[in-house]
């Protein structure tokens, strides 16, 4: 495991070491501990779009900003629409989708140089992708489930980095959070022969299974994206988390069929 379990006040949460290091940021993977939801959204339920009650989602979204200590009115969600469109948050966006309605559509991936803004992202079981630039100051949260991911929304938020913020793509940051692993990513067919159009995927991303199906490991696919694009191998952790593996602590729509909460990934430059 690549990432560290954080408990404060009984909310358990996931940080990635390598982010740890930058005391100029905060940033969070959430778990389905320390909230007030009930049934099968036990207990940190974060998403808007289940018929969970809005007030225990929201009474949710003020435990874990609190816990982590970023401002729960200045959240801006991206909408998880399974495309690779990616937006420049600026504090005119603070509290979209959670607080006040959405101002832009279909977007999976946020960007923002601007202090105090909160990237948030939803997950149970779609890859939680985490950037940061320490030299420009640049933070960024994907959503990459397996559609993004051929979509290569990845390797579109490093291209953003430095088109729009001037990133140099050496000094970006990523992190793969917790996630459906290949141990139980498995597709059919049509699937499978999506991702073969990413022309520089080598070996070890997908095997092969005796019903005509595959196993495919979108950590490594990702991984792989970001390279294709320049980032430094070395700047690159994976949590090695799986959320279905993990459906005790984790939200997992594969392993529930649907009946799930959601988790959050978050992160945000810090106010001085």
């Amino acid at each position: 495991m690549f990432m560290q379990q954080q408990f404060d006040n009984e909310v358990l949460y996931y940080t990635f070491p390598e982010f740890e290091k930058y005391d100029d940021i905060v940033h969070a993977f959430s778990s389905r501990e320390g909230g007030v939801s009930k049934g099968f959204y036990r207990t940190m339920n974060l998403g808007i779009n289940t018929e969970d009650s809005m007030e225990n989602v929201l009474e949710n979204y003020k435990i874990f900003c609190d816990t982590i200590h970023v401002d729960m009115n200045k959240v801006v969600l991206a909408q998880l629409t399974h495309e690779a469109n990616i937006r420049n948050v600026t504090a005119a966006d603070a509290g979209c989708g959670l607080l006040k309605p959405f101002t832009y559509e279909a977007i999976d991936g946020l960007l923002t140089n601007e202090p105090g803004l909160v990237l948030t992202a939803t997950f149970a079981d779609c890859v939680p992708v985490f950037f940061y630039d320490p030299v420009k100051k640049v933070v960024g949260i994907a959503h990459s489930g397996w559609r993004g991911t051929v979509k290569e929304i990845a390797g579109k938020m490093v291209e953003r980095m430095i088109s729009d913020y001037d990133c140099d793509v050496r000094n970006i940051v990523a992190g793969i959070g917790p996630s459906i692993g290949v141990c139980c990513f498995e597709v059919d067919e049509d699937v499978f022969y999506d991702f073969t159009d990413l022309t520089y995927l080598g070996d070890g991303w997908y095997y092969e299974k005796d019903n005509g199906h595959y196993d495919i490991d979108l950590w490594r696919v990702i991984w792989s994206t970001l390279t294709d694009r320049g980032v430094l191998p070395e700047n690159i952790t994976i949590s090695g988390i799986c959320t279905c593996c993990n459906r005790d602590v984790l939200f997992s729509h594969r392993a529930t069929k649907g009946r799930r909460g959601t988790m959050a990934g978050m992160i945000s430059i810090k106010e001085q």
